[in-house]
């Protein structure tokens, strides 16, 4: 499928309509697991293109979008490790506010992959997203300002680092968070480890896209039990425990299906799903 070179939403937004799929990373602040989660959901796409943005004070010189080299030059950068994922191609765009939009038009039709995974915070100003992450610490306090307009448009916001939260203190986080973006559903590292963490952003990934572009497989006894279970598209946490109990599965099998089936899980406060 070829990138789009024009923005094809009404309000001037990049959007996955005539283009790739969008995926968007974002985060509070540096070093916070954006590469490493963009890394992983490159790994478990049919086919992707990564572009890990940059936004300096002034253009820097040289050529706005580098594409990085299969294999890498230099290994372990962002966009090595997305190329080492799987993506193809990948490109450091290195841009500033003002210039973001045009050079995002420059680089937009050298996508020719089924889905583009960008990391980057003020990327989300240009682009309409089918999914969107956000990633956090777990305070709001050391927010950089771009990180503010980034969780707002965030389906899922990831709580990430090893403090071992209270379930009061995942409570009032996610009062926090809503304050900021009502819509979003969290999902807390440390309380359901990394792997099983990261399972779940895929399922949900997988679950907006669809599993024909996210590797994701999920039992169709499984769908066909949540599918019984929802009730006007929702299926509330309890009733979703209850069932993985009865079906002998873990409650992110119940969270993934859910999420292909585009049913919402009402009333969990933990991320379990």
């Amino acid at each position: 499928m070829s990138g789009n070179a024009s923005p094809s939403s009404q309000d001037g937004l990049f959007s996955s309509r005539g283009g790739p799929r969008i995926i968007t990373v974002s985060g509070a602040n540096k070093d916070i697991g954006k590469s490493s989660l963009a890394a992983y959901l490159a790994g478990h796409c049919r086919s992707c293109a990564g572009i890990k943005v940059t936004v300096h004070a002034e253009r820097p010189s040289g050529e706005a979008a580098i594409e990085e080299e299969n294999p890498p030059a230099i290994p372990g950068t962002d966009t090595a490790r997305m190329v080492e994922a799987g993506a193809s191609p990948v490109f450091w765009l290195r841009t500033t506010l003002e210039d973001m939009n045009d050079d995002l038009q420059e680089v937009w039709p050298r996508i020719y992959a089924e889905v583009v995974i960008l990391e980057g915070n003020s990327i989300l100003q240009h682009v309409e997203p089918d999914f969107a992450v956000f990633i956090m610490n777990p305070t709001i306090d050391d927010f950089k300002p771009s990180a503010f307009g980034a969780i707002e448009k965030a389906h899922t916001v990831v709580v990430n680092g090893d403090d071992n939260l209270s379930g009061a203190d995942i409570l009032e986080l996610e009062r926090r968070v809503r304050q900021l973006n009502p819509l979003s559903k969290m999902v807390v590292v440390s309380e359901l480890g990394r792997a099983a963490a990261w399972e779940i952003i895929l399922s949900r990934a997988a679950g907006r896209l669809g599993g024909e572009l996210m590797t994701d497989e999920v039992d169709e006894k499984i769908l066909e039990a949540v599918k019984a279970r929802a009730v006007e598209g929702r299926l509330y946490c309890a009733v979703a425990l209850k069932l993985a109990e009865e079906l002998k599965v873990s409650p992110k099998e119940i969270g993934k299906a859910a999420n292909v089936l585009d049913i919402k899980i009402a009333k969990c406060s933990l991320g379990c799903f």
